[in-house]
């Protein structure tokens, strides 16, 4: 058995890293319709033959914006409608590049064979024409992405306005429940944003069956312009997703500061609270913000709130190792034996993750060695338990200058 297993691997060596190249995939990538028209002499060969990742010599040429390439492949019988192991046909990914031709022809040539099947059982060919239309532009994706979706998330303004000229519907919802505009807000593409508002009738207060709204997702890349434009047009900026998350949580959390101001200009509420009692205070805290943390206790925010856990902002600086955040919270009175359900105040925490730059802040800030969490254990032994000897010395040398409780 061992021999055999050797053999094998012996006579794989190299293999792993030999590349099969596909003379069709990589003319069509180039554009070259003769390197095309040379593989397909080959019997073996097939036109649409994919690649690894399942793209064909079709999908390539349309991602390159090769028209004439485009064309060939058609001809020679490439199939428009198959798609890759994502479910992305040569129509989509023509979509996302911003190719306009192409995708023109696509729909086109698309439409022409339909036409020239012809409704079974005769019927009102117009109708039908105008169903099967449908059925090419408003097409899937494994994750429900339709070919608008995906350029409206790419900026390709020209072509979000050809598809929906052509009759593409800007209703339709991904796997995820969002809506065309929620992508174009996503990724803070403001004049499509605008244009699906105003000359689509978009709704922008659209929400998923989450509660998401395309506001969330601009606070949450950071995209002001968009916010502010939606929020305008009656975006609620307070409105809150199945987890009571805001835009402001999610633009806090992101460290977007100057989002953070809009919204909060636009009238946006600091201290509204997540289902676990986050505050956008916490969540930026969280994620070691400090610039929206001092803008949002400027504005009102509560620094001594605990979430449903018990810990405060400091707790959320000493997870994100922010040592400099720590002592800003401390100095902003934020409480220093605030403690969890468990008994732990933000000392244990900074110990049993290793913070030794936290841990130091809090034992100068005057934060009580010997508190006891509900299982007896000090931050000593929190530390003990990390094997961490710069945390544990630092502790038991300020457990030394630090009374004991009954001795204070």
């Amino acid at each position: 058995m061992t021999s055999n297993l050797l053999a094998a691997l012996k006579s794989n060596q190299g293999k792993s890293s030999a590349v099969s190249v596909n003379p069709l995939i990589e003319s069509a990538k180039l554009g070259q319709i003769e390197g095309c028209s040379k593989a397909l002499e080959e019997p073996k060969t097939k036109v649409d033959q994919k690649d690894p990742e399942g793209v064909s010599a079709l999908m390539h040429a349309s991602i390159g914006g090769f028209l004439s390439t485009v064309r060939f492949l058609v001809e020679k019988g490439a199939r428009i409608s198959a798609k890759d192991d994502g479910g992305e046909t040569a129509l989509m990914k023509a979509c996302k590049e911003g190719h306009l031709d192409v995708i023109q022809y696509l729909i086109e040539v698309q439409m022409a064979q339909k036409k020239k099947n012809g409704p079974l059982g005769g019927g009102d060919a117009e109708k039908t024409n105008q169903i099967e239309k449908k059925r090419v532009l408003d097409a899937k994706d494994d994750e429900g992405v339709t070919a608008l979706m995906k350029a409206a998330e790419q900026g390709e303004g020209d072509v979000v306005q050809l598809l929906l000229n052509a009759g593409a519907s800007v209703d339709l919802k991904c796997d995820e429940g969002w809506n065309v505009l929620m992508w174009a807000a996503l990724a803070g593409h403001i004049e499509i944003v605008e244009m699906l508002v105003q000359s689509f009738d978009m709704q922008p207060d659209f929400t998923t069956d989450k509660g998401e709204t395309a506001l969330q997702k601009a606070a949450a890349n950071g995209h002001l312009e968009v916010c502010e434009f939606l929020i305008d047009q009656g975006a609620k900026v307070n409105a809150l997703d199945n987890e009571h998350q805001s835009s402001l949580m999610w633009a806090a959390a992101e460290g977007h500061l100057a989002t953070v101001k809009g919204l909060v200009a636009k009238e946006a509420k600091v201290d509204l609270v997540t289902k676990l009692g986050k505050t956008s205070l916490l969540l930026a805290a969280q994620y070691g913000r400090q610039e929206v943390c001092e803008y949002l206790l400027v504005n009102g925010a509560k620094v001594d709130h605990q979430d449903a856990d018990g810990q405060t902002c400091l707790f959320g600086a000493v997870q994100a190792g922010n040592k400099e955040l720590a002592q800003m919270l401390i100095e902003k009175k934020c409480p220093l034996e605030a403690h969890t359900k468990r008994g732990e105040t933000a000392l244990m925490m900074a110990a049993s993750r290793q913070q030794l730059p936290c841990t130091q802040v809090l034992i100068d800030a005057g934060a009580m060695i010997h508190t006891q969490d509900e299982n007896g254990q000090k931050a000593l032994d929190h530390a003990e338990g990390t094997l961490n000897s710069h945390v544990v010395e630092m502790l038991r040398e300020a457990a030394k200058k630090q009374p004991l409780p009954d001795e204070q």
